[in-house]
């Protein structure tokens, strides 16, 4: 039995859903598109009330999601909802290429058609008029210059080549940002009706007036001779700017009161910040002083020192307030990205605020969020409003961006807890986005090279980093921030694979390459020890799984490789102290770190900072003045465990003393070894550095100077005032002092004379005492007007060979100019020194203190 067949019905869809707020935030093409298209009036009037109660950041982001789903027709039916600059700022911004042209074109916001004519001019005859005019109507002429150039572009405005140059010479003149002002006659000033100067109440046709200024930006703009960042600029000077940008087809032009509520709560931020900064800065330049002039410490000694310091109560309030300001300014920017790069748009000092805050970021260890924000920026591409807008400031593609990569590393090592392979992965993730988004400061292999030097480095193996850092000076910044990235995870992946020395060598011999090379090392260490602090502050710092425990041995192989290049610190500015600051914030991690890693060897971790400190603060020191500076540094070196017996001695004598270890090759260790058992060495200031020059002299160090001080008081208990009195009876040339004070002991300490003749024979005995002998005679005659017969005479009135060899050793240190004057002169005289000379050359050859090419060069005049 057939059915009876049913006519087909026309399939009818549902309506749209009415364009409400949970629809829009959807920001669905097959959504939200047809809601919007079939918008009445009424639901357009709702919608517009409920997007005004929402927050600026909220309606923003929602905008932002819209501009990126939506074709132009449906953006323009928003116009009336979110305000027409609004949707323009976020099409040109968000929107895919073809809808953010349609929606111009739409819009009207492309440049006006003009009736105007071509001259039939070539560009560089449009010029070359343009300049002739301009000189000749428009310079010079105060106020009515602004007419005199409104004149021009009208009567020009179909040669484009003409106008931009026009808007060349009056930008570079002052004379353009006072065009669009109400001393031009109120062009673009405007009332309820419209603009209050028209073709009706104008001497002027002010309708060609304004279109051919706009002519003539958009002009300029496409020639190149003026950015949109510029007209930008001059937009935050004078409202009307918006207009004619809007007419130039340049958006985002003006500040509104979002972007001036923007641009306050960011610098209120930022100042926060700063303050918190350079509060801590000062802290730690008082650190750097007070290390220098505490005497030389031990590592461990060198880091409970600076945690003292820094938990103590009159300072602990400072570095929590820089910890908390960053995490504030960090949070900031990243609640608030698209309101705060809005506002960088239209103002150039909004940018500049940007920068501050990803530079101080970047420093002190948020590098996330700036790697977050430089993808951003750069997202649109070179020619977007943003990327433009951050164009000029280079340092985003130097040092921030490689602060920021190390910094990253960083933050992700802590928060995966020390795993280098999860870190990795999650920073090349990144590293991808940022590549993508700025492929001008990336090679084109950066990514792939990149990633295989990030992988080996969390594998332990640093060699392939290394071949790659030999190449910094040349690599891209995008390769840059990769090299500051993998110094980071190197430490880490060397401290698991027990590659240490391998890494060490690796970074140490790079940090001595360059002063580029040696402020990314810095860079590094700062960021990494900035995480650690916020580590601590937030309490995941100590345990198994802290930062102590998974870190903090990298941090101190970093700090250990850059020991061996200190002074890269204290160059940039001449300030020793802000190497020993620098080091400080290390110390202060490391330090801390001490407390929650009992089982790793302290001289592993603090290996090498020591001689930082050691050596900036023989630099450094300074007279100790006032009793409360005295007593701070008490407190400090008595909470780092020195003796109390010593650390009267280690604060009056530091300098001396960090020069005696350094001078005699002793351990902080050693000094206070000796400070302990020979108090009076640093008692008072001087002693220290008599009895340094009275061991140099008698060529005594390390581990053999205790032992020279112990015969020194078998001979004379007060030994140490007793070399202090005699200091002032030694000559001035260091050289014969040192002979004046072996002569002493000889005379004085026969048993420290014993000591020091078995431990340097050469600097006694008959022979030496011909050198000594031979560098008082030179010094009398080798400065004479007839110096050269004066040592010619020395040479032949004594024929000692160690006499002779000394004498043309001196001769030597003077270079070989001086040696072959010497020979050229003496030559001349005939035979008068000619056999002295000859002699006394084989003696120095067998003695070693001439080559034989020197040699050879002086008897070449015999």
């Amino acid at each position: 039995m057939n059915m009876p067949v049913e006519p087909t019905r026309d399939y009818t869809p549902p309506p749209p859903p009415p364009p409400t707020l949970d629809v829009l935030r959807q920001a669905d093409p097959a959504t939200t598109g047809p809601a919007i298209d079939a918008m009445t009036p009424e639901q357009q009037a709702t919608l517009t009330n409920d997007v005004a109660d929402l927050g600026v950041s909220e309606r923003t982001d929602l905008l932002n999601g819209l501009a990126a789903q939506l074709d132009a027709g449906q953006l323009q039916r928003l116009e009336p909802v979110f305000g027409a600059d609004a949707v323009l700022s976020a099409v040109q911004t968000r929107s895919p290429a073809a809808v953010r042209e349609t929606y111009e074109q739409q819009a009207g916001a492309g440049l006006a058609a003009t009736t105007a004519e071509p001259s039939g001019r070539t560009s560089t005859e449009q010029r070359a008029d343009a300049a002739t005019d301009y000189a000749e109507r428009v310079e010079g002429q105060a106020i009515m210059s602004q007419h005199a150039l409104g004149d021009l572009m009208v009567a020009n405005a179909g040669d484009p080549a003409y106008l931009a140059e026009l808007v060349r010479l009056a930008n570079e003149d002052g004379v353009l940002e006072q065009v669009v002002s109400p001393m031009y006659g109120g062009l673009y000033e405007r009332d309820d009706s419209g603009y209050v100067v028209t073709n009706a109440n104008a001497s002027f046709d002010a309708d060609a007036r304004r279109e051919a200024f706009s002519l003539a930006i958009g002009a300029a703009v496409d020639g190149g001779v003026l950015s949109e960042t510029d007209v930008r600029a001059l937009g935050n000077q004078q409202t009307g700017w918006a207009d004619v940008a809007g007419r130039a087809g340049i958006g985002q032009v003006g500040a509104t009161d979002a972007t001036r509520t923007t641009a306050t709560d960011l610098g209120n931020v930022l100042d926060t910040y700063a303050d918190a900064a350079d509060d801590v800065a000062k802290l730690d330049e008082q650190l750097g002083g007070l290390l220098a002039q505490a005497g030389p410490m031990t590592p461990e000694q060198q880091a409970a020192f600076v945690t003292a310091f820094r938990t103590d109560p009159e300072n602990a309030g400072t570095y929590t307030r820089l910890t908390e300001a960053t995490a504030s300014l960090a949070d900031h920017v990243t609640q608030n990205t698209d309101a705060v790069l809005d506002a960088a748009v239209r103002d150039p000092a909004v940018a500049q605020q940007v920068v501050d805050a990803m530079t101080g970021l970047a420093q002190d260890g948020r590098g996330e969020e700036v790697i977050a924000l430089l993808t951003e920026i750069n997202a649109g591409g070179p020619t977007s409003a943003l990327a433009e807008a951050f164009a000029g400031f280079d340092e985003l593609s130097g040092p921030v961006l490689e602060d920021a990569a190390s910094s990253a590393m960083a933050q992700l090592l802590e928060r995966n807890n020390g795993d280098v392979s999860a870190a990795s992965a999650q920073f090349q993730t990144a590293l991808q986005s940022l590549v993508q988004a700025w492929p001008a400061k990336a090679g084109v292999d950066d990514f792939r090279i990149g990633s295989q030097l990030l992988n080996a480095a969390a594998g332990g193996d640093v060699s392939a980093l290394q071949g790659y850092l030999n190449q910094y000076q040349t690599v891209s910044p995008i390769m840059r921030a990769v090299a500051g990235a993998g110094v980071v995870l190197g430490a880490v992946g060397a401290v698991n694979a027990g590659t240490n020395e391998d890494y060490v060598n690796m970074v140490a011999g790079f940090a001595q390459s360059g002063e580029n090379a040696a402020r990314l090392v810095a860079g590094t260490m700062g960021g990494m020890a900035a995480v650690g602090e916020a580590a601590q502050a937030a309490g995941r710092f100590a345990g198994a799984a802290g930062f102590a425990a998974k870190l903090a041995p990298g941090l101190g192989l970093i700090a250990n490789s850059a020991s061996l290049v200190n002074s890269f610190n204290h160059a940039a500015d001449g300030n020793p102290g802000y190497a020993i600051a620098m080091f400080g914030d290390v110390l202060g991690v490391m330090g801390s770190a001490l407390e929650f890693t009992p089982v790793a060897p302290a001289g592993f971790i603090l290996s090498g900072i020591g001689a930082v400190i050691s050596a900036a603060g023989s630099f450094a020191g300074e007279i100790i003045n006032g009793h409360e500076r005295r007593e701070t540094l008490e407190k400090y070196l008595t909470a780092a465990g020195v003796d109390p017996q010593i650390v009267d001695e280690m604060i009056s004598s530091s300098s001396q003393l960090f020069e005696m270890s350094e001078t005699l090759d002793l351990t902080p260790e050693q000094v206070q070894s000796l400070l302990m058992a020979y108090p009076d060495i640093g008692g008072a200031p001087g002693l220290a550095g008599k009895f340094t020059d009275v061991a140099a002299a008698a060529g005594i160090s390390g581990s053999d100077v205790q032992d020279f001080a112990a015969a020194l008081a078998a001979d004379n208990p007060n030994f140490a005032w007793d070399l202090m009195g005699i200091a002032s009876y030694a000559p001035s040339n260091p050289g014969e002092a040192a002979t004046f004070y072996r002569n002493y002991l000889e005379g004085s300490y026969p048993e420290a004379t014993t000591l020091a003749q078995s431990l340097s024979p050469d600097l006694f005995g008959d022979a030496a005492q011909q050198r000594d002998l031979a560098l008082a005679d030179y010094n009398r005659s080798g400065s004479s007007m007839s110096w050269e017969m004066e040592i010619g005479n020395l040479l032949k009135n004594n024929d000692d060979p160690a006499y002779r060899a000394e004498v043309l050793r001196l001769l030597a240190e003077g270079g070989d100019q001086r040696l072959e004057m010497f020979a050229q002169l003496t030559s001349g005289y005939g035979d008068t020194w000619s056999g002295a000379v000859r002699e006394s050359v084989a003696d120095a050859v067998e003695a070693g203190t001439l080559s034989q090419s020197q040699a050879d060069m002086v008897l070449g005049y015999f």
